[in-house]
């Protein structure tokens, strides 16, 4: 396993007990999240190709399953990003030098930390009083690569500039909603 934080711009953040995704029977990724009773999820743009040449040289699989491991996106960042996840319910039993069942819990929400306001005046971040984290949002950002480079986890959030999540709608999306 390796450990990597990096400066990323977020899209799609998911990151909270009160907002993660909980899958669904849509494809393999929504049923895999569903059957952990969700998953923590945020697309994590690049800020520099630098940092996906370190990852790459450091193991990190391109290609899993024939699947690209970077991939384009939006205008944020470089505009290139690699999805992280959580999930929520993932407990692991391995057996350890002795022979001994040992288990590993590596589910639960990431941390997510408030440093807006400089690092001696860090925080939890409260999603009741701080809000959910909106497209654009800037962070240092704590993952791990596994399984000879084909496993990507998120680890922990520290938002450094926070984007306000905004709810979008257009007039056709009126016609749909009743009282």
């Amino acid at each position: 396993m390796a450990k990597h934080t990096m400066d990323m711009v977020l899209e799609y953040a998911k990151v909270f007990e009160e907002n993660r995704d909980m899958g669904g029977d849509q494809n393999n990724a929504a049923k895999k999240a569903a059957k952990h009773n969700g998953q923590y999820v945020t697309n994590a743009y690049f800020t520099d190709e630098g940092q996906i040449t370190e990852l790459l040289e450091g193991g990190l699989d391109p290609k899993p399953m024939g699947n690209d491991r970077i991939k384009e996106g939006s205008s944020f960042g470089i505009g290139k990003y690699v999805k992280l996840t959580r999930m929520h319910d993932h407990v692991m039993t391995f057996t350890d030098k002795r022979g001994n069942p040992t288990e590993v819990d590596f589910g639960g929400a990431p941390v997510v930390v408030n440093i807006t306001n400089g690092l001696e005046n860090k925080s939890l971040w409260s999603f009741d009083e701080d809000g959910t984290l909106g497209n654009g949002t800037k962070a240092k950002v704590q993952f791990e690569t596994y399984s000879k480079g084909a496993g990507v986890r998120l680890i922990a959030i520290a938002v450094t500039d926070h984007v306000a999540w905004e709810e979008t709608s257009s007039a056709d999306d009126e016609i749909f909603m009743v009282g």
